[in-house]
């Protein structure tokens, strides 16, 4: 009876409807170009779990690792996800390249008709001593080009604690698997 029940276990673990997104976006800043790559996985009860890691060449370093929940399932029509996440952020020209811990909050508020999505994503948080806050606003339009393969633009705002706000507009691809 046990080899039975560990066998439907199994079974239904990997049966189990979890996603996995990798995307890559290149953000053209007012002196340089930022990398921004992003790692998710949706789990099959709405929960997930994201990383971001963000590099502006001439200036700061992004990176946060993240949990939420997506409160309508992410299905066609409204989404909103709501998040929390810790990570760091940094300044490349210092010669040492340590970096505040960071913590915060994410909302992210979206609509999908059929293959046409868009979003904007607000991140509120704090880094390093609590007087140095971290926000990012993200406005996002995107097509899905198969079920695997979506393309999109971006226009970003952050402000990376006691910098001033930086932002611009980019293009990404993301994979799902």
């Amino acid at each position: 009876m046990l080899p039975a029940a560990v066998l439907a276990l199994v079974q239904t673990a990997t049966a189990a409807e979890v996603e996995y997104h990798v995307e890559a976006t290149s953000q053209i800043m007012p002196e340089t170009v930022a990398l921004d790559l992003r790692g998710r996985v949706d789990g099959e009860r709405d929960g997930y779990i994201t990383t971001v890691a963000r590099i502006d060449p001439t200036g700061t370093w992004i990176g946060r690792a993240g949990i939420g929940i997506d409160v309508f399932g992410g299905k066609d029509g409204v989404d909103l996800k709501l998040g929390l996440f810790l990570g760091g952020t940094g300044d490349l020209t210092e010669s040492s390249m340590l970096g505040r811990p960071t913590a915060g909050a994410e909302v992210l508020f979206g609509v999908g008709i059929g293959r046409v999505y868009g979003w904007y994503r607000h991140t509120d948080g704090f880094a390093g001593p609590l007087e140095d806050r971290l926000t990012e606003d993200e406005l996002r339009l995107g097509f899905r080009i198969t079920d695997t393969v979506k393309v999109h633009g971006q226009y970003l705002i952050y402000n990376p604690g006691d910098q001033v706000l930086r932002g611009g507009a980019g293009a990404g691809v993301e994979f799902t698997f």
